[in-house]
């Protein structure tokens, strides 16, 4: 893929208008004007060896990202990753050995609706199937008739309706949604869900509690991160077992106040 398209890729998906990314260029660039970047992003010309490390820093991208042209920023996984990368001078900081992945729940109300119809889908198929016998047993023709009307409206719909119950309680068994964060060793890294640019590393030192959010519970509910130094708290919405994360936390404190850790299993 093309520097000039890659350019034009990131510079949006960071909510930059090609002005505000001139000037942001300016900063360590001497006169980076919103054409300037035009006719980089148009193929005019390349952008100077250091004009792309300048441009790699502004979009908090790696220099690679901008330089293989293997990468396609086109493909909507790879611009993720490439976007919610950890930036390279907080990675030599970051202990990953031990981590927990904080998730997202899957499962909505909406879902909870889906279910219910199916549901009563299935339901109006059986009573058809007991209609259909007891009409046959007792020779009721008006039996015949209902049957065969609840009959032919459940019948089509009823596998379609089995196989999303199926999916549903498989999703019920495990609603572990989208990853935005993650607790290791030494931070906690929350991701932005739209772009990258709010990717947040908080190291566990200015981290003074976790707690669960109003009305949380079991299965899902908030997480309430109270830091140091900041009046406002962080709140990360919708998180798949809010208590698991809370415990994992708790381990890690216990295990970094132990100068010598030895765990028997």
């Amino acid at each position: 893929m093309k520097l000039s398209e890659k350019i034009r890729i990131l510079r949006k998906a960071r909510g930059l208008s090609q002005e505000q990314f001139g000037y942001a260029l300016s900063e360590a660039t001497d006169g980076v004007s919103r054409q300037t970047v035009s006719d980089w992003e148009n193929g005019k010309f390349e952008p100077k060896l250091d004009n792309i490390r300048d441009i790699a820093k502004v979009l908090d991208v790696s220099f690679d990202v901008l330089l293989d042209e293997t990468i396609d920023l086109n493909d909507p996984e790879t611009l993720k990753k490439v976007l919610h990368d950890v930036p390279l001078d907080a990675k030599k900081n970051i202990n990953t050995m031990t981590s927990y992945d904080i998730r997202q729940y899957k499962l909505g109300k909406k879902d909870y609706i889906k279910l219910a119809i199916n549901i009563t889908i299935l339901a109006t198929f059986v009573i058809f199937i007991i209609l259909l016998a007891v009409g046959i047993s007792l020779s009721i023709v008006p039996m015949f008739i209902v049957s065969a009307v609840i009959g032919a409206i459940s019948f089509i719909a009823t596998p379609t309706a089995i196989m999303r119950i199926r999916l549903f309680v498989r999703d019920y068994k495990k609603p572990y949604g989208t990853a935005f964060g993650e607790i290791n060793n030494t931070h906690m890294i929350i991701h932005a869900q739209q772009t990258a640019s709010n990717v947040i590393c908080i190291p566990l030192v200015k981290i003074k509690d976790i707690r669960l959010g109003e009305n949380a519970a079991k299965r899902h509910g908030n997480l309430v991160v109270l830091l140091d130094g900041r009046e406002k708290p962080i709140t990360l919405l919708n998180v798949a077992f809010p208590q698991d994360a809370i415990d994992f936390y708790q381990k890690l404190l216990q295990k970094n106040d132990d100068p010598d850790p030895i765990q028997i299993l």
